[in-house]
């Protein structure tokens, strides 16, 4: 089949499919499928609204009569053919929760301006429908692949990733695979992940609690702390400078905004916690001294995006470390901080470890949890990474060159296994700063993009078949 006959049937398809592509989008975006826990011994091992979602996708692809695997509450598999082996496209259902300072219901999309709006439409359903939309092309067209091709949709990919090892634990990796979860015009590393909980007790008479965030990857939008004894001097000067104050029998609720965003990409965010904090103490509003430790941590020692603090600054191809306190709870002297750090190639996550204890320590706080997602790194000049780059670039009339990043997909558990799309860096947002995002608020995704990203797809399977059959014939 000539590449000008390859065209007219993905244009042809679009043109049929195209209104169905974004009501099944739409359908999975009203699951509100936060995935925050986790009962590895339920059927539903990540709570209701995950596995409601993958009902819900198990169902578009049973009514393409497309053959599905399920993965004990982890994910499904969606297939073509028989064989385990394969080009494998990934994708996941689950999203981060919701967060405020939303213009609208996060879970009710809607379309307007060129946009498909709510909670996941960015990340990553659109994606995980477009996925099934490509087996279904190569089940009705004519268009012919030696190799098997199958999508994975899981339901932790913003958690811890369990989905994926499960998968990989119950199935061998594919011959080659496609994390749609990112940028063009490919990615080909990955920083390391670590999550860690640092914790301990402070308690002071004037703060009784301290809340922000709701996930180690969220920068948090919001932050509040409530106090007693606030005098009328203390909440006018707080109000004065920005924070909203509201007094309710002697205690006064606290609030300072920031700007949500992924921790793995700060620039243009800013951590409520952090300003704060640094309010808190600046105006000397909380007197124990282990108090006011803990809050020259998240004010100094987590006050960087970039790991100054911390002590924790490098950079390599893969860009800068990142750090971000996504999570405070501190209520009745117990204190508690969800911290997410991104790290490159050439760092050792074992010095990591060590820095944020001693850290910890010095302000009377204990390094309680710590996991560890290594780099994940293919060889930019791979035929098949080479391949996809020029794919994309023709495509999108870019010349852009494989990139390395701070973000996670399901590549880094994938031994041949890039992310690539369905996102641009070129296409500007026309939103306010802080929102419109993946992990913002009024989450929205470009249609255009959609349809892009469908003809990409397409021809990069098309692409990947025929290299991986040449591999095989040269042996």
């Amino acid at each position: 089949m000539t590449s000008m006959e390859l065209d007219k049937q993905v244009e042809q398809f679009l043109a049929d499919h195209q209104a169905a592509i974004l009501e099944d989008i739409k359908r999975l975006i009203r699951v509100p499928s936060v995935g925050t826990t986790f009962h590895p011994d339920s059927p539903e091992p990540f709570g209701a609204e995950c596995a409601a979602v993958l009902r819900e996708a198990e169902q578009l692809a049973a009514r393409e009569d497309l053959s599905v695997r399920a993965f004990a509450g982890y994910g499904i598999k969606v297939q073509l053919g028989d064989s385990e082996e394969g080009i494998g496209l990934f994708a996941h259902l689950d999203v981060v929760p919701a967060g405020r300072g939303w213009s609208f219901p996060p879970f009710s999309p809607f379309e307007k301006d060129g946009f498909l709006f709510g909670r996941g439409a960015m990340d990553n359903k659109s994606a995980a429908v477009l996925a099934l939309y490509v087996l279904k092309f190569f089940k009705e067209t004519n268009v012919r692949l030696d190799h098997n091709a199958y999508v994975f949709l899981g339901v932790n990919e913003e958690s811890s990733m369990r989905d994926i090892r499960y998968f990989l634990s119950q199935h061998q990796s594919p011959s080659f695979g496609i994390v749609a979860d990112a940028y063009y015009p490919v990615c080909y590393a990955e920083k390391g992940i670590v999550r860690a909980d640092v914790t301990g007790s402070a308690s002071d008479d004037r703060l009784l609690s301290f809340q922000a965030g709701e996930d180690y990857n969220m920068v948090p939008a919001v932050a509040e702390a409530r106090l007693r004894g606030l005098t009328s001097y203390e909440v006018q000067k707080l109000r004065s400078e920005g924070f909203e104050v509201a007094e309710l029998e002697g205690i006064a609720v606290v609030r300072a905004q920031g700007k949500a965003g992924h921790a793995a990409f700060p620039a243009g965010t800013q951590n409520a916690a952090r300003k704060l904090a640094g309010a808190l103490l600046a105006h000397e509003l909380v007197e124990d001294a282990a108090a006011r430790a803990v809050l020259t941590f998240l004010s100094q020692a987590l006050g960087d995006p970039y790991g100054e603090g911390l002590g924790i600054t490098h950079r390599d191809e893969t860009g800068p470390t990142t750090s971000n306190a996504g999570i405070v709870a501190w209520n009745e002297g117990t204190v508690r901080i969800g911290i997410d750090v991104r790290y490159g190639l050439s760092q050792s996550a074992d010095a990591l470890r060590e820095q944020l204890a001693a850290y910890s320590r010095q302000h009377g706080l204990s390094l309680t949890e710590w996991t560890d997602s290594p780099p994940h790194y293919m060889d930019k000049d791979d035929l098949i990474i080479a391949a996809l780059c020029r794919l994309a670039n023709s495509e999108l009339g870019l010349s852009q060159a494989p990139y390395a990043m701070g973000g996670a997909t399901y590549a880094r558990w994938l031994p041949r296994t890039v992310a690539f799309g369905p996102l641009r860096t070129d296409v500007q947002t026309p939103f306010p700063e802080g929102k419109g995002s993946s992990h913002q608020p009024d989450e929205a995704m470009r249609i255009s993009q959609i349809w892009d990203a469908f003809k990409i797809y397409i021809k990069a399977i098309v692409e990947i078949d025929q290299l991986l059959s040449d591999q095989e014939e040269t042996g």
